[in-house]
């Protein structure tokens, strides 16, 4: 499956070798979501343009959407599956312990910055215990801030209490709980449907699910908080054995001048466009767009603590000095804007 030849092709559009005088190497690239998310739409193939650059017509990739279900991405890439895709840490909770980490409430920076900082203190600080050796993790980053997004308006933070709320898992869900909410854990293909049933009353994540997931349709209003609720950890992941089976200057290649920071930052860039964008589309809909007010920070205060509190001493077991590591984290984020 992993290694396909070809000496023709159709156009990267279509997801296959676009080259006719030399044979490429075709991986495969396992996405999840529809084919609209800026993900699948736009970094995915900025990416293969790339690996099609470097390599220099040696290797190109095929994006296959939703081949399992969104939690088994890591294992499916890991059994051979797939030779890339990205991940959420929140969907396997414990597997990845330090991912929680970035996710706490607090950081400031965009999508960019806040995920080139993520690579630089995962590459110096995380790494070692993040549990990732089994792949060659060739991107980390965060998604846009987590915020609310209720089928119905409330007028203030605490009005949350006791509503279903489809919650991300990791820290995103802890929030959830500490604001009263009821936790309502399904992957976020499956919450169009929730909402439009009432089996859902609102949910937690970035602003550009809305566009791609479709979820303007089934929600009125969207509830900010300054960074967000959290930030999800996320991670693109390649086969170990397709990367060992490279030749030595192609790793290097790939190393040097796209896998890490600069992939991290195409990811981070990508989804804070999606944010903008998404945003726009929503108010010209005639959506609302409520901030949340000093009462509704002063509320969320020693909840986000007590998680940064619990997260940090968790992080800490692992022998990382956890707080070193969100320092710096938090830092670079402003920082590397």
């Amino acid at each position: 499956m992993r290694h396909i030849f070809t000496s023709t092709g159709l156009a990267l559009a279509l997801g296959i070798a676009s080259s006719a005088d030399a044979e490429q190497r075709v991986l495969t690239i396992a996405s999840w979501g529809p084919p609209s998310h800026v993900t699948n739409a736009q970094i995915w193939p900025d990416f293969v343009t790339r690996l099609e650059e470097i390599s220099e017509g040696a290797l190109t990739a095929q994006l296959k959407l939703n081949l399992v279900p969104v939690p088994a991405s890591a294992d499916f890439v890991l059994d051979g599956g797939a030779d890339f895709t990205m991940i959420f840490h929140g969907y396997t909770p414990g597997r990845f312990p330090t991912a929680e980490l970035v996710e706490l409430p607090g950081t400031s920076g965009t999508v960019e910055s806040t995920s080139a900082a993520y690579w630089r203190v995962w590459d110096t600080q995380l790494k070692a215990v993040a549990k990732q050796d089994e792949f060659k993790t060739i991107a980390m980053f965060v998604h846009g801030p987590g915020q609310i997004q209720l089928a119905d308006p409330i007028e203030k933070l605490a009005d949350i209490k006791g509503l279903k709320v489809r919650g991300p898992g990791g820290v995103g869900s802890a929030v959830l709980d500490g604001l009263g909410a009821v936790g309502v854990q399904i992957p976020i293909t499956k919450t169009y449907e929730a909402l439009s049933s009432g089996a859902a009353d609102a949910l937690v994540t970035n602003v550009d699910t809305r566009t791609a997931f479709r979820f303007d349709d089934v929600t009125t209003q969207i509830y900010t908080v300054p960074g967000g609720l959290y930030r999800g950890s996320m991670s693109a992941l390649m086969n170990k054995e397709t990367w060992d089976s490279l030749p030595a200057d192609l790793q290097a290649k790939l190393d040097a001048e796209l896998f890490g920071e600069t992939l991290s930052r195409m990811f981070g860039a990508g989804l804070g466009a999606g944010d903008d964008a998404a945003l726009e589309a929503s108010q010209a809909l005639g959506h609302s767009v409520k901030a949340a007010t000093a009462a509704d920070m002063a509320l969320l205060a020693p909840i986000a603590e007590a998680i940064e509190a619990d997260v940090t001493e968790r992080v800490a077991k692992t022998g990382v000095d956890a707080r070193a590591a969100l320092d710096s984290f938090r830092k670079l984020s402003v920082e590397l804007e």
